[in-house]
């Protein structure tokens, strides 16, 4: 116990004599605790929580498929207000797009990849 009260003191006289030093490695301790703290309390909030539902075991996800390879899983909004005015097994339905987006300033958004060069 005699050891601690020495080593701190020559830490002090030591990031007295760098201020310079001192000050980036607080700012580098600084940062990376804050970048730390916020991506754990993201991965914490989207990951680990389960969903904000009562039963979040009864979700299910409705996916087309095409029998010739197996892809294309999205449904188109005729096929999605279908399926939610005929089912009498589900009680709410919602629809979600996970295909890149771009506001072109107007009243309708440009769906599709982004150009080159863009």
């Amino acid at each position: 116990m005699t050891i601690m009260p020495h080593d701190l003191r020559y830490t002090v006289r030591t990031l007295i004599k760098a201020p310079a030093f001192s000050l980036a490695a607080i700012a580098a301790l600084t940062l990376g605790i804050g970048a730390n703290t916020a991506i754990c309390s993201v991965v914490n909030a989207v990951l680990l929580k389960p969903m904000a539902l009562p039963e979040p075991e009864r979700v299910v996800m409705f996916m087309n498929t095409f029998q010739q390879d197996g892809s294309g899983s999205g449904a188109s909004p005729a096929k999605w207000a279908h399926w939610r005015r005929q089912t009498s097994v589900v009680q709410d339905v919602s629809a979600f797009r996970t295909n890149v987006v771009n506001y072109t300033g107007g009243e309708r958004s440009h769906a599709g990849r982004a150009q080159p060069g863009a």
